[in-house]
């Protein structure tokens, strides 16, 4: 039996009569939560002397010690801690805690199942609002489930518009007038300021999204361009939002100009774009370090000649991944070594003429343990294996007839922070 049923049975036959309403009315939370059952089998976490149980609680187990208990918590689903929240004040302050949440994203982030893993999965049909929905990346690779979940949108607004970046837990996207930052699980949200250098003269045309580690904060950058401005060379802006200070700021000119990605890749603690240098298509990848909030140019792999269809780059178990599409297949290359252009490496040439994978531009997701990999073609999903090139198709139910993929974990990381204490709000429900 789980560890969450366990607890759950303990709590209701240790103070049923104190407890009982509390929990009956904790379903309701439960219900409109997103997350997956399961714990994860990774290694023990270094607990802090912050990331301790009241005494007062130790009367809810008394077989177990406190540590063993947060041990336990640590590796629940979000779900379970959500409703775990109402079996006392001092386990809902506990579970609030920031070192607590850092503790759990930091476990889950390692599960090597994908256990607390899911899958954003947007509308790509232009004519229509973007409807995210959910699905749990374990389910899916186990065959348990294959039906996407509808997820609210935070703020009452009707829809996102686009879907910038994910990060620990954390999704950033456009809406109308502005931009949010939102955590499905919890389901709490934030809206920006809005960007003061945005105006009717000019329109962002790029984003990124990710963690600054030196200050413990998360940051949103913007580029913009003179709206007058219709030709291939421009002028790039750029303007950065705190969600620590709660406020933008402007900093340098992005020095490459012309095309990028309209989102950029967050691998630690840097945001990636391709860029289109010239009219030819040649391309380059930069990088912003969000720390110096500096650009560098990454070197592209030396993958030869031929006429590249398309390229596209995402993360792709820990290393930043390019993908350069051709007509008949793709090569799948990953940067081991961060600026150090011999690291990258190939790793498998997909082709695109197999039946599962009519798409011209596949899209690997995730490498799974047994070396396949899970890649998705905009209509559904495939296992892809490529010792013998054997295909599994994976539909995906409750589903726009094309959609892209985003990788979202679990998290109880708050996008609201106390910006004099510099620590996240502990929410009371």
């Amino acid at each position: 039996m789980g560890f969450q049923m366990q607890l759950s049975q303990s709590f209701v036959c240790r103070r049923k009569s104190q407890h009982s309403t509390i929990l009956q009315n904790s379903d309701a939370i439960t219900d409109s939560s997103m997350a997956t059952d399961g714990s994860s089998s990774c290694q023990e976490p270094k607990m802090t002397s912050q990331t301790h149980l009241p005494a007062e609680d130790s009367l809810l187990l008394p077989d177990l010690l406190p540590e063993i208990i947060v041990q336990i918590l640590s590796r629940l689903p979000v779900k379970s801690l959500l409703r775990f929240r109402c079996v006392s004040k001092s386990w809902r302050s506990f579970i609030s805690q920031p070192e607590f949440a850092k503790t759990h994203l930091s476990l889950a982030s390692m599960s090597s199942d994908y256990t607390h893993h899911r899958l954003l999965l947007s509308d790509l049909d232009p004519r229509e609002p973007t409807n995210v929905k959910s699905c749990s990346l374990y389910c899916i690779l186990n065959e348990q489930s294959d039906t996407a979940v509808d997820l609210d949108c935070p703020l009452n607004i009707n829809h996102l518009g686009r879907i910038v970046g994910c990060c620990d837990g954390l999704v950033c996207g456009t809406i109308y007038g502005g931009l949010i930052i939102w955590n499905p699980s919890t389901r709490r949200s934030k809206r920006l300021l809005d960007v003061e250098m945005l105006s009717r003269h000019n329109y962002p045309y790029a984003y990124g999204f990710g963690y600054d580690e030196s200050i413990d904060d998360y940051k949103v950058v913007v580029f913009s361009r003179d709206a007058s401005n219709s030709g291939f060379d421009f002028e790039a802006k750029g303007e950065v939002y705190s969600l620590r200070t709660n406020s933008w700021r402007r900093i340098g000119i992005f020095p490459y100009g012309f095309h990028m990605d309209i989102s950029g890749t967050y691998l630690n603690g840097a945001l990636y774009w391709t860029v289109t240098v010239s009219r030819e298509s040649n391309i380059i990848i930069v990088s912003l370090d969000l720390v110096k909030e500096t650009y560098r140019e990454v070197l592209l792999p030396d993958y030869g000649d031929g006429h590249l269809s398309r390229s596209s780059l995402d993360v792709l178990n820990g290393c930043l991944r390019i993908v350069c599409a051709y007509d008949e297949y793709i090569d799948v290359w990953v940067m081991k070594e961060y600026g150090i252009r011999e690291s990258w490496t190939k790793l498998v040439v997909i082709p695109c003429a197999t039946p599962e994978l009519f798409d011209p531009y596949p899209t690997p997701v995730c490498i799974l343990k047994n070396g396949e990999f899970l890649v998705n073609v905009y209509t559904h999903l495939v296992r892809y294996n490529p010792k013998d090139g054997t295909t599994i198709y994976l539909p995906i139910r409750n589903c726009s007839e094309r959609f892209s993929v985003y990788r979202h974990i679990e998290s109880l990381i708050s996008p609201e922070i106390d910006a004099d204490s510099g620590v996240q709000w502990q929410h009371q429900y």
